[in-house]
């Protein structure tokens, strides 16, 4: 088995590390800022020499795994090719969605093949508790893999990924900052959507835990739909139905209530009506009555109404 550092031992570094010496490679270094984050997190994974020098590490690995947030990636990978960290035909790999392979350009001009992994998957927790770590390992089973980079590079990524139980998709590295935007929009605005929602709910008598709450069995069922049935299929709703006076109703509400969320409401509804005719249920002529409905406040003014949370 190949020789593994990890630089940037979080949860999700902690994760591959124990998943991986689960596997039986060797986990030679665990690098973190601090002493006592690289101790937690070789303790976690249960082997790996804790460091708290990047440089250090990467020289124990003819693989060195980049586990770092997205904007110390171009610096860290520079800082190994600077100080000579790199064995030659060491594979650096860095798991950031928002960042291509060459970023690490520097490790290819000393000789290192790079490459980026992505998996496809949320790990809320940014502490540092080991009953998250383990909730990770757990979550890179069946995930997608998004990669790309140098072919050499690829080999070992692809037996990193089967390791993990993931799935290997390989991407063009020149456009995955719009694969990148895809999951954000599907995972990290879906919070913000739920946070709105649940604003709405308020406005109704619901406090906003129990709102949530009251959301996520709703979400949960969107989602096993979109599973079972995928797009557009799992579309349901009023527009949907083609059902314009309902959202006629809504936006007129919103227009009253909560102008500040109306924008968001409407551009939603318009990029749902194109799903909604694509499923096939939407009678004739809804959907020019559906858009009517929805840009039918655009034209009055969106002050007033309370403003969202945080805003100013």
């Amino acid at each position: 088995m190949r020789d593994l550092a990890i630089i940037g031992a979080g949860t999700v570094g902690k994760a591959l590390g124990r998943r991986l010496a689960d596997a039986g490679w060797h986990i030679r270094a665990l690098s973190c800022r601090t002493m006592e984050s690289a101790r937690a997190a070789a303790a976690f994974v249960g082997q790996g020499e804790p460091l708290d020098d990047a440089p250090k590490a990467a020289m124990r690995g003819d693989v060195v795994l980049l586990a770092v947030p997205d904007d110390r990636i171009q610096e860290v990978a520079e800082s190994l090719a600077r100080w000579g960290s790199l064995r030659k035909g060491a594979v650096l790999i860095h798991v950031s969605g928002g960042r291509a392979a060459s970023a690490m350009s520097s490790a290819r001009e000393v000789g290192a093949h790079v490459a980026s992994m992505h998996p496809l998957q949320t790990f809320a927790s940014a502490d540092q508790q080991a009953g998250h770590a383990r909730a990770a390992v757990d979550l890179l089973s069946g995930a997608l893999f998004a990669c790309e980079g140098d072919e050499e590079a690829l080999l070992v990524v692809r037996e990193i990924v089967e390791v993990l139980g993931g799935r290997f998709v390989a991407i063009d590295g020149e456009k995955k900052a719009l694969y990148h935007a895809g999951a954000v929009m599907a995972c990290n605005y879906l919070v913000t959507l739920v946070a709105a929602a649940a604003e709405l709910f308020e406005e109704a008598g619901i406090p906003r835990d129990e709102a949530v709450r009251a959301l996520a069995p709703l979400l949960k069922g969107t989602v096993a739909n979109l599973e079972m049935l995928g797009l557009p299929r799992a579309l349901t709703g009023p527009i949907a139905r083609g059902d314009a006076d309902t959202v006629e109703i809504h936006a007129a509400e919103l227009a009253r209530a909560r102008p500040d969320l109306l924008p968001l409401y409407q551009a939603l509804g318009l990029w749902t009506i194109p799903i909604a005719a694509e499923k096939g249920a939407m009678p004739e002529g809804s959907a020019q009555r559906v858009e009517r409905a929805l840009s039918k406040e655009r034209g009055r003014r969106h002050g007033g109404g309370r403003r969202r949370r945080g805003g100013a």
